[in-house]
């Protein structure tokens, strides 16, 4: 797909009612994950994402970094 296409598709779904946009986004989820197959375990250990942050000295503790990002995420206001 070109993109000037793509992006005449996301102005025309920003115009949808956000019922509307989560039953699009809802739909393509779907149409995605017939076309790829879910990940199996050795799939995501070949993916470069296990492991992903081991060398990063910003991080610390990964676990305890993951769950602050976590309830940033939950706790996130969406911008009006």
């Amino acid at each position: 797909m070109a993109l000037d296409t793509f992006e005449k598709l996301l102005k025309q779904a920003d115009r949808l009612t956000p019922s509307e946009q989560l039953l699009l986004a809802t739909r393509l989820i779907e149409k995605v994950r017939k076309v790829n197959r879910p990940m199996s375990g050795k799939d995501l250990l070949n993916s470069g994402v296990v492991g992903l942050w081991a060398k990063r000295k910003d991080i610390g503790n990964s676990l305890t970094y993951a769950q602050k990002i976590r309830a940033q995420a939950q706790t996130r206001r969406r911008a009006s």
